[in-house]
């Protein structure tokens, strides 16, 4: 996948300023993504945010841009990569470049750059900087800011903007130095819209020596791991973070609002959310409002039971280049979208929250002893290849198609062997399995929320629970090979003992951890009683 450097954009957008083009740069890093959703967030300057805000919804309508001459810093993902997904799938502008464009390995570069400006300009700025000296900067009005920028917004910034625009808004050309925390995007979207025939640019904290006559940040200072940071992101022009999901419901539709709360919730916003809702062969059936329905972008009701092939025929017709798919008992953490999207960046391939890996094909899945599995059930600090994957499934579209050319009789078993066929298939046509990873510490970016898997995978209706549908899987195995499916441990017998190496480390270096917690914590009570 294709990248972009922060070097490298810094050179090319701050070559524009030098040159007199009225450029916009909108900076957005973590403090302005938790105000604008309600998150808790303390900053360095002292105030405070949480819940929703004016400042929130001013910040939310900054994004709407789409001008040519308007870029968007965001955070990067090697820096706060949550942040990057969320960014990138709520800006619809391509001119995306970094949020720390005048700082990290740029800064030095910076401070001697940006004494070559001489333009006519406007500083909108902390008041600590009213009378300083602005670099060499032809200062025509400094309009000053207060430090709590949440209250600051609410009751200054309105007539702030109203009195540049009285005083300036005719004028053309003109540089804006804006450093005015997370105020400084709003007022420049405001500021842009009247007249964007000027050069706004958020510079942020790299002009805080001399709004405040000292560097405030670690990269200002060389040789530290900020200094020398040159970060990177996925190049916007090529990057695809189009996703759409599929959720399915069967006999368990209370698990619906649970999984729809949790896809809100993605770093990664969706394209699009469907809704597969399988018939049920008996004597009852689920029906669910349309006021519950209008919650869904699509779906598609299913008039005869289709088993578990139906939905994966139904996500077919996604629009999104990128599908992911679920189990009614399968709610996952915020990044889960997010961790598998980068992960396809990297390897292109299918990725689910649990893995397995055949030791013994004849043995699966009645012999424990046949297979490992990975995921949220095993977590795996690594990214893993495993043979198929299950209770939730991103995987580009194409994919789709690959898993039903020439597999009637495997779709025959109606109820089991659609995962088997959608790896075997893919693999066929060079996208191998993977299950990104689970690591202990962050459930962020796990697949399945484990409570909430054991307390909706137990309930009626679970299909692993079923032991005819076991021997099926058993089958189907069989079946599968005749097709010409290998697995892991045929194809590289090395790698499947290593990553149960891993795994089994990983765990008990986990196991080590909670014990010593647990000793801690009762001779710390000991002591203190």
């Amino acid at each position: 996948m294709d990248k972009i450097f922060l070097q490298n954009e810094y050179k090319k957008i701050f070559s524009r300023i030098v040159n007199g083009d009225n450029i916009t740069v909108l900076r957005y890093g973590d403090g302005e993504r938790a105000i604008m959703t309600g998150e808790k967030v303390v900053a360095q300057e002292g105030w405070s945010s949480e819940g929703e805000s004016p400042l929130a919804i001013a910040l939310r309508e900054s994004l709407n841009f789409t001008d040519d001459n308007v870029y968007y810093g965001i955070s990067c993902p090697c820096c706060d990569r949550p942040a990057y997904y969320w960014y990138s799938t709520r800006i619809a502008s391509k001119q995306i470049t970094f949020a720390n464009l005048f700082v990290n390995s740029n800064y030095q570069s910076f401070k001697s750059d940006f004494l070559t400006l001489t333009r006519d300009a406007i500083v909108i700025a902390n008041h600590a900087g009213k009378n300083n000296r602005i670099g060499n900067l032809n200062i025509l009005k400094y309009y000053a800011v207060g430090d709590d920028c949440i209250s600051c917004w609410e009751e200054e910034c309105g007539s702030i903007v109203s009195r540049i625009i009285s005083e300036y808004g005719s004028r053309d050309n003109l540089l804006y130095v804006v450093s005015a925390g997370p105020m400084a995007e709003p007022i420049i979207a405001e500021l842009y819209k009247h007249n964007p025939n000027n050069c706004y640019i958020d510079f942020g904290s790299s002009i805080d020596i001399y709004i405040h006559g000292s560097d405030t940040r670690p990269y200002s200072k060389p040789g530290t791991v900020y200094s020398k940071r040159n970060c990177w992101m996925f190049d916007p022009n090529t990057a695809d973070f189009d996703v759409s999901v599929v959720l399915t419901t069967y006999k368990k539709p209370e698990s619906l609002t649970e999984q729809l709360a949790a896809i809100d919730k993605q770093t990664l916003r969706p394209r699009e959310i469907r809704l597969f809702k399988d018939a049920i062969d008996g004597f009852y059936s689920i029906d669910l409002n349309d006021e519950f329905l209008s919650s869904f972008d699509d779906c598609c009701i299913a008039k005869c039971n289709r088993g578990v092939w139906g939905r994966f025929d139904y996500a077919r017709e996604c629009k999104s280049k990128y599908v992911c798919l679920f189990d009614d008992d399968t709610i996952p953490g915020d990044c889960w979208l997010e961790s598998c999207h980068f992960e396809m960046m990297q390897h292109e391939g299918i990725y689910g929250t649990i893995g397995i890996v055949l030791e013994d094909s004849s043995g699966y899945p009645i012999d424990k002893h046949s297979y490992y599995r990975v995921g949220w059930a095993e977590p795996n600090e690594q990214l893993m290849e495993v043979d198929f994957v299950g209770h939730s499934w991103f995987l580009p579209r194409k994919a789709l198609d690959y898993m039903f050319e020439n597999t009637e009789q495997l779709q025959q078993y109606k109820v089991a062997a659609e995962d088997m066929t959608l790896s075997a298939k893919a693999l066929q046509n060079g996208l191998s399995t993977f299950v990104p990873p689970h690591p202990y510490d962050n459930k962020r970016v796990w697949g399945s929320d484990s409570s909430l898997a054991m307390h909706f995978g137990q309930a009626s209706g679970s299909l692993s629970m079923n032991v005819s549908n076991l021997r099926k899987m058993e089958s189907a195995i069989v079946d599968l090979t005749k097709t010409g499916a290998s697995f892991l441990f045929e194809r590289n017998p090395g790698l499947v003992k290593m990553q149960k190496r891993i795994l089994n480390r990983y765990h008990n270096a986990e196991l080590m951890k909670h014990y010593f917690k647990v000793v801690y914590r009762k001779v710390f009570r000991s002591n203190k009683g």
